[in-house]
């Protein structure tokens, strides 16, 4: 690790940190002395960090592969395990902790030349991917990570997920205290909000609620304590209310700068990737007869929706053959101009309705769980006279049908996390929510569940000394639970 955690950045040549111009202005500005480290502005070090993280989190490997199959709502057609490879999972790591340290430059350098704006923007971001790769790993190196220069530290000590939880927090409520709508400029590499100040506190808050909300069933007081305090004082705090809101990062869709599902799959026209949808989303979306289905899938050659059915002899199974298997939906996976989701609204909702239904906080559950689904119905192009009608269907209504209003709650919010794969797979590890007993052939016969993490990269353990000895994974990809997975009877 101690190769990445410095950033230099003699390489910005490479498309990946030098994307986003929002016009050939920006682009311009965005391209300024590429090769002289002391001379690259903090806000397209901001950039660079973002391109790194949505091409990372929201890419191929982990947003389809990876969690996306973990999470019930992607898979790949004819693998029969999860691809476990060195380079990849070492690279996952690396590119992720490289943003971070972009992070921590941008903030420093902002610091430096008193733009408390970009500072609070920087640390942000940095907190938002900090939550994404405790939530893969569990337990990593943050309070040490990013001290080489400071104090020379090579190889950094691993913080439990609890302290790293802990951490988070603190650092998203510094960086709402500091946001000024009247202060400096973020710059031309903010790619989510593009300088809009007042939507980096609502991020920031929107953000503490979801890891508040993470830890509700490990630390319910300390997470009930942040949520009150946010949801208790919504003008101090303001969070996401609509899909306006959204945290999302849209490609501008030129040369190699386009959406990365779009960049991996093809042309809308000729749909034959092996990435396709998972039965457990589809069979889940056609028995709420939910309007989302044909925006996330498409028919398949007999007109039908049908996802990936992973299990012993899912190679075999007919139903699973290539044409027989939906297609991932042109808005999410073939638009070249499409976005990378940091975090949408809805989910702010389901928060919403889950705290109230558990009573850690005081408010109206329904309304807030009425809420979620017409904001994310909504994104999604869905008509108010649908969405009126969805309401009322059979397991999507209130109080109807064999599931609890909580469990509906919970499947609302995963089916509204499309494409945030990550955080759709962390969801369904605290929640078990929806139900997801189906693995992968080549791991069916020993687990009930899909993966709990990732592995540890093997360039962590080789050159980290204070890489911790008690670490225990088994089968690669399972092991022991995160800090905050307290389901039983899963293995």
């Amino acid at each position: 690790m101690q190769q990445n955690i410095k950033s230099k950045f003699a390489g910005l040549v490479l498309a990946s940190v030098l994307l986003f111009p929002a016009c050939t202005e920006d682009w311009n500005e965005m391209n300024i002395n590429p090769n002289q480290p002391s001379e690259v502005p903090a806000s397209n070090v901001l950039g660079a960090g973002m391109t790194v993280v949505a091409g990372q989190l929201f890419g191929e490997r982990i947003g389809i592969y990876y969690a996306g199959t973990w999470s019930g709502q992607l898979a790949a057609i004819g693998a029969g395990d999860y691809e476990f490879r060195v380079d990849i999972n070492n690279g996952q790591w690396d590119n992720l902790y490289r943003a971070m340290a972009y992070f921590v430059d941008a903030g420093r350098i902002a610091r430096e030349m008193g733009n408390q704006n970009l500072e609070a923007v920087s640390l942000i971001m940095k907190a938002y991917t900090a939550h994404q790769v405790t939530d893969m790993w569990g337990d990593i190196p943050y309070t040490q990570a990013f001290l080489l220069d400071e104090e020379d530290i090579l190889s950094p000590e691993f913080d439990s997920q609890q302290v790293v939880y802990e951490k988070i927090l603190a650092e998203l409520k510094q960086a709402g205290s500091m946001l000024d709508p009247n202060g400096m400029a973020l710059g031309v590499g903010d790619f989510i909000y593009h300088g809009n100040i007042s939507q980096w506190e609502k991020f920031a808050n929107s953000i503490r609620l979801r890891v508040a909300m993470r830890m509700s069933s490990v630390a319910p007081q300390a997470a009930a304590q942040v949520l009150n305090e946010i949801l208790g004082n919504p003008s101090s705090y303001p969070v996401f209310e609509d899909y306006p809101d959204n945290a999302y990062l849209h490609w501008p869709g030129v040369s190699s700068n386009i959406e990365p599902w779009r960049q991996r799959l093809g042309t809308p026209t000729n749909k034959n990737d092996q990435y396709r949808t998972n039965y457990d989303l589809i069979s889940l979306l056609k028995d709420l007869d939910d309007p989302r289905l044909p925006v996330y899938a498409d028919r398949n050659q007999d007109n039908e929706f049908n996802g990936y059915r992973m299990g012993i002899g899912q190679t075999s199974d007919p139903m699973n053959a290539q044409a027989n298997v939906s297609h991932i939906g042109d808005r999410f996976g073939y638009d070249d101009t499409g976005f990378s989701p940091f975090m949408n609204a809805a989910q702010v909702w389901f928060i919403k309705a889950e705290a109230f239904e558990r009573g850690l906080v005081s408010g109206n559950s329904q309304e807030a769980y009425e809420k979620g689904i017409e904001v994310s119905l909504s994104e999604n192009g869905v008509s108010p006279e649908m969405i009126d009608a969805y309401l009322q269907n059979p397991g999507v209504a209130w109080s109807s049908g064999s599931s609890t209003n909580l469990e509906k709650i919970r499947l609302q919010n995963w089916i509204a996390l499309y494409k945030q794969s990550v955080e759709a797979w962390a969801e369904v590890r605290r929640t078990d929510v929806p139900l997801l007993d189906r693995v992968s052939n080549d791991y069916a016969s020993n687990h009930n569940r899909p993966p709990f993490r990732m592995a540890y990269p093997a360039n962590e353990i080789a050159h980290n000394q204070n890489f911790p000895s008690d670490v225990n994974e088994v089968d690669i990809f399972y092991g022991i639970q995160l800090w905050w997975d307290t389901r039983t009877g899963v293995e």
